[in-house]
């Protein structure tokens, strides 16, 4: 699968989230499935993947503790790195 399509995943994911259609947990495993799968992934964007990850199930799990979460910040994170991912590899 090319890095277009799982980057497309991950976006979509992250769509799902913000228009609240799909929790936290859906966007950490999306990012830890297709994330993995990048290739010519420079190291600190794949660090970066288990971190995003986690934050977002740490935000899960409050959420699930009847907390609200500061997923906002987490979201515009994900963004970011998904504009430095490599697309035409």
């Amino acid at each position: 699968m090319s890095n277009e399509s799982l980057i497309s995943h991950i976006q979509a994911s992250l769509d799902l989230v913000q228009s609240e259609q799909a929790s936290a947990r859906i966007l950490a495993d999306s990012i830890r499935g297709n994330g993995r799968a990048l290739e010519a992934m420079p190291y600190n964007l794949i660090k970066e993947i288990e971190n995003l990850a986690m934050d977002l199930d740490i935000a899960q799990w409050q959420d699930e503790d009847g907390f609200a979460p500061e997923l906002a910040p987490i979201l515009i994170r994900v963004r970011e790195w998904l504009s430095k991912l490599p697309r035409n590899v």
